[in-house]
């Protein structure tokens, strides 16, 4: 499980928390309640002696994602970024699809000034729907790149239509097993720098490919 901390420059009383999930496919994420794989900012002003609860507390700014290790606040609007390092070994009507999807992904959350987002607290699909690289190797599935697709077998409740209607898809979707460890924008916010250090699990070196919106 991995954390990552970011101070607002915005909104300078806020500290940005990312809490990732605990192995590949963590089925606790399924409650919110837990406070795992989520994104939150809690106002660090109004701690108490015993501080703020991780779980129960905060403003909740995404759940759902596996394991947001870099966090970013775009620069001139405040809006806030995570890069997501998603599953291995996932399975799709019983085949192994691991070595082209699913792919990585960048996501935006909203803001922390108050400024309305429809993007702000929502489920970005972990651990039951993920992001599409290559869609000709996951079955049985009609989409576009970076459309979400259901883990394992569909079915009445878990399945491609509730994936891509009721869970967020990614900004951005990079190569899968690309491993984004950050991200960095310019001073305007016109550009933003993705650094990745690439993952155990590809059979092969993957390519720096154009990543897709």
């Amino acid at each position: 499980m991995t954390r990552t901390l970011l101070l607002s420059e915005k909104v300078p009383d806020f500290l940005l928390v990312s809490r990732g999930s605990v192995g590949n496919i963590d089925l606790q994420t399924l409650n919110v309640t837990t406070g795992v794989s989520t994104i939150k900012a809690f106002n660090v002003t109004n701690a108490t002696a015993s501080g703020h609860d991780h779980a129960t507390s905060g403003l909740l700014l995404g759940w759902g994602l596996r394991n947001s290790v870099g966090v970013a606040e775009e620069p001139v609007t405040g809006g806030i970024y995570s890069v997501e390092n998603s599953v291995d070994d996932i399975e799709r009507s019983g085949k192994t699809i691991n070595q082209n999807n699913p792919g990585e992904e960048l996501n935006y959350h909203g803001y922390l000034n108050g400024t309305e987002s429809n993007m702000q607290g929502k489920n970005y699909g972990y651990p039951s729907c993920f992001a599409a690289w290559n869609i000709t190797e996951v079955p049985d599935f009609e989409g576009t790149v970076g459309s979400q697709f259901a883990i394992g077998d569909q079915n009445a409740t878990i399945n491609d239509t509730f994936c891509q209607e009721d869970r967020i898809a990614p900004r951005i979707t990079f190569n899968a097993h690309m491993a984004p460890l950050d991200i960095k924008f310019n001073p305007n916010g016109t550009a933003a720098w993705v650094t990745m250090h690439g993952s155990w699990s590809a059979q092969f070196p993957t390519p720096i490919l154009q990543p897709r919106q």
